[in-house]
């Protein structure tokens, strides 16, 4: 069960790409077919270093993502109902993708921590 909860920051971030690359004409932007690649090599390879940078630019971007939000926000003048799904949607996506960037950077500097204990045994 731990195995699959610590896989599922990759396949979110793969998801978050490919909706946020996909054009309704059935395309996808060269650019986020590059970032779907990285991020499916990641999955492969379980690179400690690349997956502690991703993890570091999911954390920034989601950092600039709320100071979007934020800024939005303040250009309403009163607090009706499309501040508040504003608000509402933004703030719930931000949380989801913090939790994700927690978790990336936990399973990648935990396992930086257990590979060094088995190099210590041998």
């Amino acid at each position: 069960m731990k195995r699959i909860f610590f896989k599922i920051p990759e396949y979110y971030l793969i998801l978050i790409v490919v909706l946020a690359g996909y054009s309704p004409s059935f395309n996808i932007h060269p650019i986020y077919i590059i970032l779907i690649s990285i991020f499916i090599l990641q999955v492969i390879f379980k690179n400690r270093i690349s997956g502690l940078i991703l993890a570091g630019l999911f954390f920034l971007i989601n950092l600039y993502f709320l100071a979007a939000l934020l800024s939005e926000f303040s250009e309403f003048t009163t607090f009706n109902n499309a501040a508040k799904q504003l608000l509402f949607v933004g703030l719930s996506i931000f949380t989801v993708n913090l939790i994700m960037a927690t978790l990336m950077v936990y399973k990648y500097a935990s396992n930086s921590d257990s590979n060094q204990a088995k190099l210590k045994l041998n």
